[in-house]
């Protein structure tokens, strides 16, 4: 009984190990050029972008397609504030307009908020693989997959 005890213990230890720590996620946030973060809002089809932050809702990744999008960008420094709202059709359109905030993007983050298991049409398998072929459009970029939860990214997984 007490060696049963001794590896179940080494083993919850060594798998807890190999995922990285808070402050690795941490940094490995910070290190992205450009992150997408994906939320269920009720009745919302609109993204904002923030700064070198894309906020899209569940709903919009309900689709077949990623496109068209409608994106509102916000001043950081006041995010209430009414703002135009673009049709992006396309990938290459998203790009540029990606590109004025963010000129170099080869480092993606994709989050997926919490809130997203209020939404019984969303499917995470095939929200990461839309978000994927849209960085993998970019020479040599990379891109890694948190989770979030109350506000907190509590894991991290480098995609490619």
């Amino acid at each position: 009984m007490k060696k049963l005890f001794y590896f179940t213990a080494i083993a919850a230890l060594l798998l807890t190990a190999c995922g990285p720590s808070k402050l690795q996620i941490q940094e490995m946030s910070l290190d992205c050029d450009v992150m997408i973060e994906v939320r269920y809002v009720e009745e919302d089809t609109i993204a904002y972008l923030v700064g070198n932050t894309l906020y899209l809702t569940s709903q919009q990744l309900a689709h077949d397609s990623l496109f068209p999008l409608l994106i509102s960008p916000r001043n950081p420094m006041d995010i209430d504030a009414p703002a135009r709202t673009d049709r992006i059709p396309s990938a290459d359109v998203l790009t540029g307009y990606l590109s004025r905030a963010v000129p170099e993007m080869t480092r993606f983050g994709l989050v997926i908020g919490s809130s997203t298991g209020s939404d019984f049409d969303f499917n995470e398998k095939n929200v990461v693989q839309k978000i994927s072929d849209y960085v993998k459009l970019h020479q040599g970029a990379s891109l890694i997959i948190f989770h979030e939860k109350d506000g907190d990214l509590i894991d991290a997984k480098k995609a490619f």
